[in-house]
């Protein structure tokens, strides 16, 4: 997939230069911004359809909290993850540098996780993450609180078995 985008802007680049060779300079320097924005769209393009995990700093979407799958740490490489992203339907796979703390707070979160019967989330906000210290990137997503119970019931419950009849008193 890389060649076949490189091909096409080689090709673009070469349609550029080749058929605006005698054009004015303002009609080159557009030409030439334009050449620059599509390598950079086809090199875009072709991380989203790599069929590796795309690295988590080459990520433009503001995804906010995101659901962890699944995650594989390897030591002293990096840190492979399947997100599922809150408005999509199908997971996405993504990497991380190897960094000692963010595999801490994975491990620290998937063990909260485990014991509390909920799921680990993701900060992926701009402004977050293993640059930032301003809040973990990997937390155990929090209980959601009990339902409001009914106090103002009008009387007693009483519990009847089934197959008996009321007795009156």
């Amino acid at each position: 997939m890389i060649i076949g985008a490189a091909i096409f802007a080689l090709l673009l680049g070469a349609y550029v230069f080749l058929v605006l060779p005698r054009a004015r300079v303002e009609q080159r320097v557009v030409s030439v911004g334009v050449f620059l924005i599509l390598i950079g769209l086809v090199y875009g393009g072709a991380t989203e359809l790599l069929s590796r995990p795309k690295p988590l700093r080459l990520e433009w979407r503001d995804a906010g909290k995101t659901e962890v799958i699944s995650a594989v740490p390897i030591e002293d490489e990096a840190i492979y993850l399947w997100l599922s992203m809150p408005d999509e339907r199908e997971p996405r796979a993504y990497v991380l540098p190897w960094s000692r703390d963010a595999a801490q707070q994975l491990q620290d979160a998937t063990n909260k996780a485990e014991a509390d019967g909920g799921a680990v989330e993701m900060a992926m906000s701009r402004g977050q993450g293993p640059d930032t210290d301003d809040e973990p990137l990997f937390y155990a997503r929090p209980q959601p609180p009990m339902p409001e119970k009914d106090y103002h019931v009008t009387g007693p419950l009483t519990y009847a078995r089934p197959g008996t009849a009321k007795r009156s008193e």
